[in-house]
């Protein structure tokens, strides 16, 4: 067999030959259409392999492509092997780096306690910026090449780091909430998986899961989100943000349902009070109970609840309040004892 990179993949959009993980396991057969999602599993796995002889694709009447077993000859004019649009995966393989973005002259604030370094934030903060601001425009494969890139910078330069970290304030991005929840949430919820020992991959999809949970509310009437109160069928619209996050990562993006059923349940409780399903309990997923515990968090720390906090000592007091009626106990409790109770540096000190 012989070794393949994940950058000759994304050439691929029906697999020329069957694919293996370094232990012998077969991943993908030839003929399998290599989806978006298919290609984000990929990157999971630290070493490719494929057969020694590439199988071809064929066309047949029906026009849907099925494995063959000869090798690729310039004597088969009728063998075709289809391919991503260039520039489609020009854009996915080069241009999307949060690491290349430009900075110079941003003013954005900066958390001085933090232990992620300033231009990390900046960076991040930039490129989620960009995601927001074009994200009508964008294929579904270029948002997932985009939401891709920060997740894994996240993994690399911040979840790496996170058993160095004793103060939830030393994970917080400062600066508009539009731009900074889905990062803080994406960030701690990472955190919190890795404390919880969860298998590598599973940390990897928590954290895109965070980036992605909320992107339903892209769609809808921004008025909604200036408002103090609701009315009731402004609220019933408000809701619709999960259905609608649950659509577009499942059908637009080709994630997997784990990865989607975050955003469908973030706003599930523990007790079955929460929307849109009423689920309680083990029916909500872990990734969905730890985003859940996260999400709340970066709302109350940024004044987007009742509840007014000053600190992370009382915005913590607040969760434990709602305790297990709320949050899967496991959660919860992995959040509260991975930081410092006595966290009371109030956040307007935090700022640069």
């Amino acid at each position: 067999m012989k070794i393949v990179s994940t950058e000759e993949l994304i050439n691929h959009k029906i697999l020329p030959y069957n694919l293996y993980s370094e232990f012998g396991e077969k991943l993908f057969a030839a003929g399998e259409v290599l989806t978006p999602g298919k290609l984000l599993q990929l990157r999971h796995v630290g070493s490719l392999y494929r057969d020694e002889e590439v199988q071809v694709v064929e066309q047949t009447e029906t026009g849907l492509a099925s494995p063959g077993v000869k090798t690729v000859s310039k004597a088969k004019p009728d063998v075709v092997i289809e391919t991503f649009d260039m520039k489609q995966s020009t854009i996915l393989k080069n241009k999307l780096s949060v690491d290349d973005i430009d900075i110079i002259g941003y003013r954005g604030p900066v958390n001085k306690k933090a232990k992620i370094d300033p231009q990390t934030q900046l960076k991040i903060k930039v490129f989620y910026g960009k995601i927001l601001e074009g994200i009508d425009e964008k294929s579904p494969l270029e948002m997932l090449g985009m939401f891709a890139n920060v997740r894994d910078k996240i993994m690399q330069d911040i979840i790496s780091e996170s058993n160095e970290v004793f103060l939830s304030s030393q994970l917080k991005l400062l600066g508009e909430y539009n731009k900074c929840h889905a990062l803080n949430t994406a960030i701690l919820s990472g955190a919190v998986a890795r404390k919880m020992n969860l298998p590598e991959n599973i940390i990897y999809d928590v954290v895109l899961a965070g980036l992605l949970h909320d992107i339903g509310k892209n769609v809808l009437p921004q008025e909604l989100f200036s408002k103090n109160n609701l009315t009731n069928q402004e609220q019933k619209i408000f809701q619709d943000h999960t259905k609608i996050g649950y659509k577009m990562i499942k059908v637009e993006m080709e994630l997997p349902e784990n990865i989607a059923r975050t955003a469908l349940d973030h706003h599930e409780n523990n007790d079955g009070s929460g929307y849109p399903n009423g689920k309680s309990g083990e029916r909500i997923n872990i990734e969905s109970q730890i985003i859940s515990v996260c999400n709340y968090f970066d709302n109350l720390t940024s004044n987007r609840t009742p509840h007014k906090v000053k600190n992370t000592k009382e915005a913590l007091r607040v969760m434990l309040g709602l305790g297990t009626q709320k949050f899967s106990a496991e959660a919860l409790y992995t959040f509260i004892h991975m930081f410092s109770y006595n966290d009371t540096v109030n956040f307007e000190e935090m700022i640069l």
